[in-house]
């Protein structure tokens, strides 16, 4: 009994077993419509693991972003502080697990994001123009103050969609799709959304789909949001080579209002 109990548990295990010292190449690509203005956004990271004591070491290259969006929303923003680390290489030290547990020279990455965040404030002196810049200003002031941990864990989302040992654990136990709620953001807004998360095994990997849908309102201006997602991970490895995240929102007419598609590839 003890030795099947072990064996379960075993086989139940997340496994984080990156390929070690061999570039990846990660590509983001985010298409994003706003009735009929169509903006792309391309980014590509080079990610090579290497072996550490306690885990591994990750160092991450992001190379210069294709011209895309200019937003002054904190996805938007956080963008552009990463474009400051194009050219650079930002080191990050995980656990065994995949959690990142430290960055090296974290002051002066955070310093570089925040700065690159800053240069996206516009500089006209029409009312809406100042607005937006006033807006860009007080996001980056607060992000500039926040503790290691939150420097940590946002220098450290340059890797961590990648990373998904728990859900190879989690697949190795069929089960039905179930209920969940789901944060969802649109241009009205931020939503928690009713929907259905199923996992699958498949001879090319796991896939995790997430399908929910809900309204969202500001004011008087209400809307409804639908949310895909799929993620596919390698079992042997626990890394995640694509994911989809699609967010539509439809106005009370049921018109198209916005729609943002985004996609990422990990390749060898």
């Amino acid at each position: 009994m003890i030795a099947v109990a072990l064996l379960i548990a075993t086989q139940a295990a997340p496994v984080f077993a990156p390929p070690l010292d061999r570039p990846l190449t990660m590509t983001t690509e985010t298409v994003r419509t706003e009735g009929t203005t169509t903006r792309r956004f391309i980014a590509h990271r080079t990610v090579r693991f290497s072996a550490a004591p306690d885990g591994y070491r990750v160092t991450v290259t992001l190379d210069a972003a294709a011209p895309g969006e200019e937003d002054s929303d904190p996805a938007g923003l956080l963008r552009a502080g990463f474009e400051r680390l194009a050219g650079r290489t930002v080191v990050l030290q995980l656990d065994r697990a995949g959690a990142v547990v430290g960055i090296d020279d974290l002051p002066a990455t955070w310093r570089a994001v925040t700065d690159g965040m800053a240069a996206l404030a516009p500089t006209g002196t029409d009312p809406a123009t100042r607005k937006r810049a006033a807006r860009v200003r007080a996001i980056v002031a607060t992000l500039a103050t926040q503790p290691e941990a939150a420097q940590r864990r946002m220098i450290g989302s340059l890797v961590t969609p990648l990373i998904a040992p728990e859900l190879v654990a989690e697949a190795a136990t069929p089960s039905p799709p179930r209920a969940v709620r789901v944060p969802a953001t649109s241009v009205y807004g931020k939503a928690e959304l009713d929907g259905l998360r199923a996992v699958r095994s498949r001879p090319d990997g796991i896939e995790i789909s997430v399908s929910a849908t809900g309204p969202v309102a500001v004011g008087t201006a209400s809307a409804t949001i639908t949310l895909e997602t799929l993620r596919r991970i390698d079992p042997a490895t626990g890394l995640v080579v694509e994911s989809r995240e699609q967010v539509e929102t439809l106005a009370s007419d049921g018109s198209l209002h916005s729609e943002r598609l985004t996609v990422t590839r990990l390749t060898r």
